[in-house]
């Protein structure tokens, strides 16, 4: 019997693994689920396909315990190169010594002896709580879902059934091997993701051409950097109700969503054969093998290949959390957001009481804020699932301390 199930082994799912192994929980009660039995599988697939280069996280913001753990990798291995600059901000990494340094963490800490290569289907409570698999059944004292949206990417209706019409991370490898040599593609979206995909094609297609409904937005990082502080998200988000609208919409004022960062945009302005293109497609169909589309503005254009870096449907309108609220009493609040404590994470039961499962990544942003699905969220939520290690087990009700 495992004392902890996580599920998914992503950025969240590594880091809290990673916490609990740190605070005490041996590799034998921990349980960490995931499809693809890889520790940051589906971010390392989905880096690629977008054509990702570098983190825009800074160097600090890593998978190991120690702040400036990936910079002494760096200096050790003498890869100081790959802390790349950014203005008026601190350097960041490069997505290759991002992933080396988190290979390192996670064999310092042994946590491929916890990974279990399946998918977790159903969940329930008997004397504890229950994990059916794909490989079977697993008792457990506490989950933590660290599950994002998965493989449910966002697609306007005009794009959906139409030939060579593909979404960035449909298919597995770098952007590049997508494009035949001369092609004119179109990139849908104003965000890090298609500049980043678009920079990444530019190297082969004739030209391309970003159709972003808003001309592109820059920003650094994701949010207001006082949001990466505890007593600040404490005080704008906790004065709020737990699960309501209007921590969402907080939330929402405070992201700066579908941005792009400075270093990307100028690069795109200095590459010849892009084009940054302000408008709104309306209607798309495949003609004599090329994309035919009708935008807004009355014009009409055709491209060989059109690539929608649109994002992702809600986390939390995935199946998983809809499972997992009618199997144990959960309660949900605004948009069907779990409606979790804001000291430990732990998502409420209907009548109020703490379960023994917690959440992390997007789906706690209502506790953790902007920044919740990116590793600084998953530094804070670790803080938070920590603190409860050494509770009681079964019911969840004792009194956690948590660090702050």
């Amino acid at each position: 019997m495992s004392r902890w199930v996580v599920v998914g082994a992503g950025i969240h799912g590594t880091y809290v693994a990673r916490a609990l192994r740190e605070a005490g929980v041996s590799a034998d009660e921990l349980t960490v689920l995931d499809r693809r039995g890889a520790f940051l599988g589906s971010f390392r697939e989905k880096a690629v396909a977008c054509g990702m280069e570098s983190l825009r996280s800074t160097y600090v913001q890593h998978l190991g315990p120690e702040p400036f753990g990936l910079e002494t990798f760096a200096e050790t291995r003498d890869r100081t190169d790959e802390l790349l600059a950014t203005a008026d901000y601190p350097s960041r990494p490069s997505l290759s010594l991002f992933v080396d340094h988190a290979e390192d963490v996670i064999e310092r800490f042994d946590l491929r002896q916890s990974l279990h290569g399946a998918t977790a289907t159903s969940f329930g409570s008997r004397d504890g709580l229950v994990v059916e698999t794909t490989d079977g059944r697993l008792d457990t004292d506490r989950i933590v879902l660290a599950v994002g949206p998965g493989d449910r990417y966002r697609r306007p209706d005009w794009a959906r059934g139409v030939e060579r019409i593909e979404h960035v991370w449909d298919a597995v490898g770098p952007p590049a091997d997508r494009v035949d040599d001369g092609d004119d593609v179109w990139v849908v979206g104003g965000g890090i993701t298609a500049g980043q995909f678009a920079r990444s094609v530019a190297d082969v297609a004739d030209s391309v051409t970003i159709c972003s409904r808003d001309p592109l937005q820059e920003a650094t990082i994701e949010a207001d950097p006082r949001w990466l502080n505890w007593p600040y998200i404490e005080s704008e988000l906790h004065s709020l109700p737990p699960g309501s609208t209007a921590r969402l919409e907080r939330i929402r004022e405070a992201r700066y969503d579908g941005t792009i960062p400075s270093y990307i945009a100028n690069s795109l302005r200095g590459t010849p054969n892009v084009t940054i293109r302000t408008g709104e497609i309306r209607a798309a169909t495949s003609i004599d093998g090329r994309v035919a589309l009708s935008l807004r503005d009355g014009s009409f254009e055709t491209t060989d290949a059109l690539f929608l870096a649109t994002g992702f449907e809600r986390a939390a309108d995935s199946s998983v959390i809809a499972r997992v609220a009618d199997s144990l009493d959960l309660e949900r609040g605004a948009a069907g957001i779990p409606v979790l404590d804001d000291g430990t994470l732990a998502w409420r039961r209907n009548d109020g009481s703490r379960s023994n499962v917690f959440v992390t990544g997007v789906l706690a942003e209502s506790v953790i804020g902007p920044f919740a699905g990116n590793v600084p969220g998953a530094r804070r939520a670790a803080e938070r699932l920590v603190g409860t290690v050494h509770s009681g087990r079964r019911d969840g009700s004792t009194t956690i301390s948590v660090r702050q």
